[in-house]
Order: structure tokens, then C-alpha cells, then sequence
């Protein structure tokens, strides 16, 4: 696979064929000649680059690679810093990375494959595929942590529709083999520690166990809680389709697109490619990890200092071949730290071409219809009577959601705040649909906009931008402002969404980005 970082022409049409390369952001001739023809503003993208690399030289992140398409043209594409900082292996756009929860947006799409094909509806009763969830119990109160014969009956179905939206009941368990501290989390312990031990070993096992061990959490349908609905998701695919996860995503999803590097294990002949894992040194700890030569007291400067997780080399990864999970994680995580996907930038963004461009990967197949893609992505699904039947409000966690209300489609997180100057820095614009995985691996599509936006890096305690000018976000949507529309390729936009608001999700516990820039 090519770095579009300085390819050839033939390699970068081999990645993103038909879609200009962008200009080098030290050329000025170049840069304004753009700017003149289509208003452009390049000096927000100028300003980022030199802000995040500053984040690279400050240890706050490893290396990261990003890109921006707007139309199609790509106004960006960077990879700075190092994909391994041991083997100072530097970041290319075909670095191999974990996508973690962005897992759950391929999966959705899969499963979206086979709704259109007729052979399941998203109002189905999961119990319709997996029986071991009929009859399945909600905890009796938000305390509990074990079933117990005080829990309740369900009142409402627990559909397929609401595994995908985190509103089926289900909770998640602690990831990086932290200490349980909620009661979900102590209630899916077990579960989490048998994966981890083996003694859950495939997707069935594993939906049979969460349903037979874990009560849920809440009623279906009465409220949003991130989950593992696309866990189940997986084993659904898996019996609808009859053939397991990875071959039906193979089928429908990777090889149809090119996604050359995707999958739940990175090859022998391609570990070279595999980033390293960052996190804390507490991190580090809980896994057993951290360096053996470091008291136990020992409190790391700068305070996000960067420490190792996935195995000392690429070979002792838990993503390496024959290492791998076997419960293929249609979320994106299992057991302590495994499971999901893996992939790269060239891969991940001709996915993210394919949904803004209504179903279909220019100049390549369709993989679902236009309209399929706009009941996706254009309104809010919670507040479906289908889903919850409300729009959803949070009060916020600092360094992690803003306070207001939030929307969610059938990919991800979905910005339904239409007044632009309310939104907090890391918020999506109304109708701006994506995701992001716990390693800092985001994307977005902003029809509005008719922005694609990817970045990625692999470390999964900091916040990767301690300013709004090391945001790729903020710095593409001023590139844009005022930009002329000229007639090319439609990004798929859907339904006007309600107003509201919501920042990407943060793993709690990051150290925030005020943290890093009062101590830089």
C-alpha cells in the first residue's frame, strides 16, 4: 500500500482515483491559484499542521496521519511523527492501526447489506436470531451488579434497531483490565475475563454468556448507554449471513471497496506495518505492562509521558496473526485490550467515500443504495419511536461530552445543533455524521459541508489537541467557509435533523487538553 504522503501519481489513484491531490502548503503560487478559483482558505490547514506536529515534539502523541476531502478534491493529507517510537518507524497513511469503536460503523453497514437483501429487519427481536436473549431480564435497579430474582420483565422490545443505537438495555464492561467501578461494569467483569482467559471463545459463546450472565441494564428503548449492541450485531450477521463475521465482511464490505488491510489480525508478512499502542503509565500498569524498572510510586513528567501497551514488539501484539481475539468484536473491543479491527487511512477513507457518496465508492461498486444510506444518516434515530421516541440530553462529563442534547443514526454520533455558534470545539455540525475509536482514530462526513475529515493516531489517555488550532475539524470547516460549490460529486445528505448538540466521545479519565496546555 502507498503513503499518499509523497506517492506517485499511479499509487495515489490507486487509493483515491479521480479525486485531485492537494497542493503542498509551502507552495504559495499553488495555494493561491486554488484559493482565486474556489475560495479556499488554506492558512487554517497551515496552521494546524504546524500546531498538531507541535503535539508530536511535545510527546503528547506518537505520530498521527490525517486528511481532508472537500468535493473531490483533497485539501490535506499528513503523516507526521512515528507509527513505532522504539524502531522509530515514522507514521504513513498505510500504517496499520486498531480502529477500536469505529468497528461498530463497518458492522453497521454490514448489517445494513443484509437488511436491504430482505433477509432481516432492524425491528426484529434479536431472540428471533440469538434465542439465548429471549425472555432475558433488566436488572432490578441501577445498583445491581448480578442477576437476582427481584429483576424485572422486559416492557418493550429489544430490537435489532436498538442494539444499534445503544438504547437496547445494554451496558459495557471496563477495557485496559482497570477495576470495575460502576455496576455495569462489575456486572460484565465476568464476561471480560473469561474472553480474556479463552473460556469465551467465539461471538456465540460470547452472546450466549452476556445473555444468560448479565441482566440488562435498563428497560429497552428508555434511554441511551453505550454498549455492547454491536457485539450482538456481529452474531446476528454471523447467523443471518451462515458464515462468521470476518468472511461476510470480507465479502460484502472489504473486498468490494479495496480495503486491502482490514480485518481482526494483522498478517506475519504485515506486522512491520502495525503502529505501537500508547497510553499512561497507569494504563501501562493495569495491563502489566508499564517497566519493570519504575518504582510503583513512580509518577511520570511531563504528566502525559507515553508508555507502551500492545506487547513490547509488533510480534507480541494482540492484534498479531495467530494472537488474535477469537471473538470477533463487531464493537471494537474485548477482554482487557483486543478484538476488533484493524486497518489504515487509505482503507478507512474509501469507506467513508463510499457513505458520503450515497452507497457507492466512485468509479467502483455500490455497495447499498442511496436511499438506504439516507434513512442512515440523516436523522436522529433516538428519537424515533422505534429507538427511545425522544431526543437525548446529557449534562456532560469535563474533558469528555459537552452538556445538551446529542443524536445518533445508524452509523455513530450524529450533530444535530443547527446553531453553529453554540457549538462547543470538538462538537459535530448539524447533520455532520462519524465516529471515533478509543486510540484516537476519528472520521466524519459533514454534508453541509461536503467535508470528509480522518484522522489517527494510536494512543488512548491523551487528548491528541491541546488548541482549537490543532483541531483538523475546526481548521477544514474555516478552510471551507467560503468556498464556491462547483457541480462534482454530491456528498449523501438526508432529512432537516432537530436542533441539539454533542461533543465526539472521549474515553473518561484522558488527560484533557486544558491539563497539557497549562503544563506545556
Amino acid at each position: 500500500m502507498p503513503d499518499l504522503v509523497g506517492c506517485s501519481d499511479a499509487e495515489w489513484d490507486s487509493i483515491l482515483p479521480g479525486f485531485a491531490r492537494p497542493p503542498s502548503l509551502r507552495k504559495r503560487k499553488e495555494l493561491d491559484s486554488l484559493s482565486a478559483e474556489f475560495g479556499v482558505d488554506f492558512g487554517p490547514l497551515r496552521a494546524y499542521q504546524k500546531a498538531v506536529q507541535k503535539s508530536v515534539a511535545q510527546g503528547i502523541i506518537p505520530g498521527y496521519c490525517s486528511i481532508v476531502i472537500w468535493r473531490d478534491r483533497v485539501l490535506h493529507v499528513d503523516a507526521h511523527g512515528f507509527a513505532d517510537g522504539e524502531k522509530e518507524t515514522p507514521m504513513r497513511t498505510d500504517t496499520v492501526v486498531r480502529l477500536y469503536c469505529i468497528t461498530k460503523s463497518i458492522v453497521s453497514t454490514a448489517l445494513m447489506v443484509l437488511v436491504e437483501q430482505g433477509k432481516c429487519d432492524l425491528d426484529d427481536e434479536v431472540s428471533r436470531y440469538i434465542p439465548a436473549f429471549d425472555g432475558v431480564r433488566v436488572a432490578a435497579s441501577p445498583d445491581s451488579d448480578a442477576p437476582s430474582h427481584e429483576d424485572r420483565p422486559q416492557q418493550a422490545k429489544l430490537t435489532l434497531r436498538r442494539l444499534m443505537t445503544h438504547c437496547s438495555g445494554l451496558g459495557y464492561g471496563n477495557e485496559f483490565n482497570r477495576a470495575p467501578e460502576t455496576p455495569a461494569e462489575r456486572s460484565y467483569n465476568r464476561l471480560v475475563q473469561a474472553v480474556e482467559s479463552v473460556a469465551v471463545s467465539d461471538l456465540r459463546s460470547f452472546c450466549e454468556s452476556l445473555a444468560s450472565w448479565c441482566p440488562l441494564r435498563h428497560q429497552p428503548g428508555s434511554r441511551f448507554e453505550y454498549s455492547y449492541g454491536l457485539d450482538v450485531i456481529g452474531r446476528v450477521i454471523e447467523v443471518v449471513a451462515a458464515k462468521p463475521l470476518d468472511s461476510f465482511l470480507q465479502e460484502a464490505i472489504f473486498q468490494p471497496l479495496g480495503l486491502v488491510d482490514a480485518g481482526f489480525f494483522v498478517r506475519h508478512t504485515e506486522l512491520s506495518r502495525l503502529a505501537a499502542l500508547y497510553g499512561s503509565l497507569d494504563t501501562a500498569r493495569a495491563l502489566g505492562q508499564a517497566p519493570t524498572s519504575l518504582p510503583k510510586d513512580h509518577q511520570p513528567k511531563p504528566p502525559w509521558k507515553l508508555f507502551r501497551l500492545d506487547g513490547e514488539k509488533p510480534e507480541d501484539s494482540a492484534w498479531a496473526e495467530g494472537s488474535a481475539c477469537s471473538v470477533h468484536s463487531g464493537g471494537g473491543l474485548m477482554g482487557h485490550n483486543r478484538g476488533g479491527l484493524v486497518s489504515t487511512l487509505n482503507d478507512v477513507v474509501r469507506f467513508c467515500l463510499m457513505l458520503s457518496c450515497g452507497g457507492q465508492l466512485p468509479g467502483g461498486v455500490r455497495i447499498l443504495q442511496e436511499q438506504t444510506v439516507k434513512d442512515m444518516v440523516g436523522h436522529d434515530w433516538l428519537a424515533m419511536p422505534e429507538c427511545i421516541g425522544q431526543q437525548q440530553v446529557t449534562q456532560g462529563t469535563p474533558g469528555v461530552t459537552a452538556k445538551g442534547p446529542f443524536g445518533w443514526n445508524g452509523l455513530g454520533e450524529l450533530g444535530v445543533n443547527a446553531d453553529k455558534s453554540a457549538l462547543s470545539p470538538d462538537a459535530f455540525e448539524a447533520g455532520e455524521y462519524g465516529y471515533g475509536g478509543i486510540a484516537e482514530t476519528f472520521w466524519s462526513v459533514n454534508p453541509d459541508r461536503d467535508l470528509v475529515v480522518l484522522w489517527f493516531t494510536q494512543q488512548v489517555d491523551n487528548h491528541s489537541w491541546s488548541s482549537s488550532v490543532a483541531n483538523l475539524w475546526l481548521a477544514a470547516r474555516r478552510a471551507v467557509a467560503h468556498a464556491a460549490m462547483p457541480p462534482s460529486l454530491p456528498l449523501a445528505s438526508g432529512a432537516s435533523v432537530p436542533q441539539a448538540s454533542k461533543t465526539r466521545r472521549r474515553i473518561v479519565g484522558k488527560t484533557t487538553a486544558e491539563a497539557i496546555a497549562s503544563s506545556a
